[in-house]
């Protein structure tokens, strides 16, 4: 790695190194008087200053050079507006209400820290070379490197600074002088020693780059030592699967972020091998570069399975803002999975992975523009996920519950509040359970502070909202009134079913098992008991399952209790749509296990699962 390519802090003018250091001075006294309500009280637009307050004069003191550029104050003051109107739009984007919560704001947040990274190397880059055409892989690479480290250095002075402080004061507290421990732990003190002690860490960073790089040169061959062995288990793990299937992936619920950390892994350890594209020889035997080869051609698979478990979850549950960024987080991997897959196909040694040089630039403009895109109305995350529930919802594809509406409601930025609003319109919505649901949402402030106000239902409310499945008998007398009773529950599916036509007065008839949304079915399932036992079971899409009730004939009065649930999680959708008409006509049978139960007297029993 080259050496020459920065001007150490060392030889900035003087001027220039205390400019650093007072604007984090200030930068921290900026942040108390903020947080103490000097310029107005909590609110978006507090959120907004601090935001601002923290990102560009921290990217500032990132990337000064030479104070009278003019370069880098037309540069910064493009970055300023670009971050104004960015969080003018994430403002927009949240809605005036859900704007008020710091919470909300923590998507954007690290999507600008993301940013800015990026942007940082770049901006550094045109310092140096005056424009951004063909700039030197080189230099950025060794500019986003630095900027990791100098960053990293900067936090480690922070926590030691306020350890030491802390030693102060403890030891003067420990003879009674509490004056240091007061003054440490004023707020205004807090605030303006954090800042001033991350000016003095960027600072000694930036003016000490030997030691930094000795310490750099020894994370790049960690990682470099580290690669082989993950791409070891890439090749491992891609090999497995045409015998395990990729069902257990999805069995896991974490497949995607697993998937996606392997694929980060890679990018950051390929990079620290490749580094600046600069080295002669091959970095590794001829063998190991095959296996990394081998890799880096799988990574494409990876990313294509962390897509296919995102989208299986979309299927499922459909668009949320959560989804849509990990889709395009692992949309970027697989474009970078694609390119580094060509890369890998490069046969000679001298010129092994030298197309990153070209990918990773390119891919840095791409990455910072979808940034941008996603906090903007054309990408919005929210507007597409607030259209994606309320489609579900309408279509019954997603049961009414209370969860259900107030996700709508509160955690879709500004379109939620329309969303339940449409819904309310439709016919299904409007009178029941439901209707009262849906009113006391629109009432709310925040789903936090939203209980349920639902009203008693009677065994005859149960009758009317249970269907019974054809050949299956109507359950006890007593089973309906523990359900009224709430000594067995039913579940949020069932509570809601039944509720699309108004009441009527008299006896109220049992819903069509074709339609309805819970059926009651009995079958024998423990093998101990004469009496058969009681199945509920809720045939909402993507929510199959049936619980399990049996009278508790320990106690002198029988009641009725759960013991227990039955799933089916290795159904596919279509066998998931099988079981559900199967169920709906009540073709059902009990089948023995050809496994035994392994017992211990006096301990829970072991079942082979």
């Amino acid at each position: 790695m080259a050496t020459d390519r920065f001007a150490p802090t060392a030889d900035l003018p003087r001027l220039t190194k205390e400019v650093m250091v007072l604007t984090t001075l200030v930068q921290g006294a900026g942040v108390y008087a903020l947080l103490e309500g000097w310029f107005g009280p909590a609110g978006p637009l507090r959120l907004i200053a601090l935001s601002l307050l923290l990102a560009v004069p921290g990217f500032f003191v990132l990337c000064v050079r030479q104070l009278g550029d003019r370069l880098l104050w037309r540069g910064m003051a493009a970055l300023a507006l670009l971050l104004v109107a960015l969080h003018g739009s994430v403002w927009w984007l949240l809605g005036s209400q859900d704007a008020r919560s710091g919470s909300a704001w923590v998507p954007w947040l690290l999507s600008q820290g993301a940013l800015l990274f990026i942007a940082l190397a770049w901006m550094q880059a045109l310092q140096q070379q005056r424009s951004l055409r063909r700039v030197p892989y080189a230099l950025l690479f060794d500019h986003a490197w630095n900027n990791a480290v100098v960053l990293g250095f900067a936090l480690q002075f922070v926590a030691l600074g306020w350890a030491v402080l802390g030693l102060w004061a403890g030891l003067f507290a420990l003879v009674k002088v509490r004056l240091f421990a007061d003054t440490f732990t004023a707020p205004a003190f807090v605030y303006m020693a954090t800042g001033l002690m991350a000016g003095l860490g960027v600072l000694l960073a930036r003016g000490q780059p030997r030691p930094l790089r000795l310490m750099l040169q020894l994370v790049l061959t960690l990682y470099r030592l580290l690669l082989p062995l993950l791409a070891l288990v890439v090749v491992l793990f891609v090999a497995f699967l045409p015998f395990t299937g990729v069902q257990p992936l999805w069995e896991t619920r974490k497949a995607a972020p697993l998937l996606m950390g392997v694929l980060l892994c890679l990018l950051v350890f390929v990079n620290a091998v490749y580094q600046d594209g600069s080295r002669q020889a091959a970095p590794y035997p001829t063998a190991l570069r095959a296996l990394i080869a081998a890799a880096l051609a799988l990574m494409p698979v990876l990313a294509a399975l962390a897509l296919w478990a995102v989208a299986l979850r979309v299927r499922q549950y459909g668009w949320t803002h959560e989804r849509i960024w990990a889709v395009a987080i692992a949309g970027v991997l697989m474009l970078y999975a694609l390119g580094y897959a060509w890369a890998a196909l490069e046969r000679d040694a001298a010129a092994w992975l030298q197309r990153i040089g070209r990918i990773n630039p390119a891919m840095s403009w791409l990455v910072m523009a979808l940034l941008v895109l996603l906090h903007t109305p054309l990408l919005d995350p929210y507007r597409i996920g607030a259209a994606s529930q309320y489609q579900r919802l309408a279509d019954g594809m997603q049961a009414p519950t209370l969860q259900a509406l107030q996700d709508l409601r509160f955690d879709h930025g500004r379109h939620g509040l329309p969303a339940l609003q449409r819904l309310q319109g439709l016919p299904a919505f409007a009178q029941g359970e439901v209707a009262q649901d849906v009113r006391q949402i629109l009432g709310a402030e925040a789903k936090r502070y939203l209980p349920r106000q639902a009203s008693a239902l009677s065994a005859a409310d149960w009758r009317s909202r249970l269907a019974i499945a054809p050949g299956h008998a109507q359950p006890p007398e007593d089973w309906w009134q523990a359900l009224a009773d709430k000594e067995i529950t039913s579940g949020s599916v069932c509570r809601g079913a039944g509720q699309k036509s108004a009441p009527t007065a008299g006896a109220q008839p049992s819903p069509d098992p074709q339609t309805a949304s819970c059926l009651v079915l009995q079958a024998s399932l423990d093998s101990t008991s004469e009496q058969p036992q009681q199945l509920l079971c809720t045939t909402v899409r993507y929510n199959l399952m049936c619980r399990v009730f049996a009278r508790d004939t320990q106690r002198e009065q029988a009641h009725w209790q759960q013991v227990g649930e039955v799933r089916w999680p290795q159904a596919t959708e279509q066998q998931q749509a099988q079981l559900v008409q199967a169920l709906r006509e009540g073709r059902v049978q009990v089948q023995a296990s050809p496994w035994r139960d392994l017992a211990v007297p006096g301990l829970p029993t072991g079942r082979v699962q």
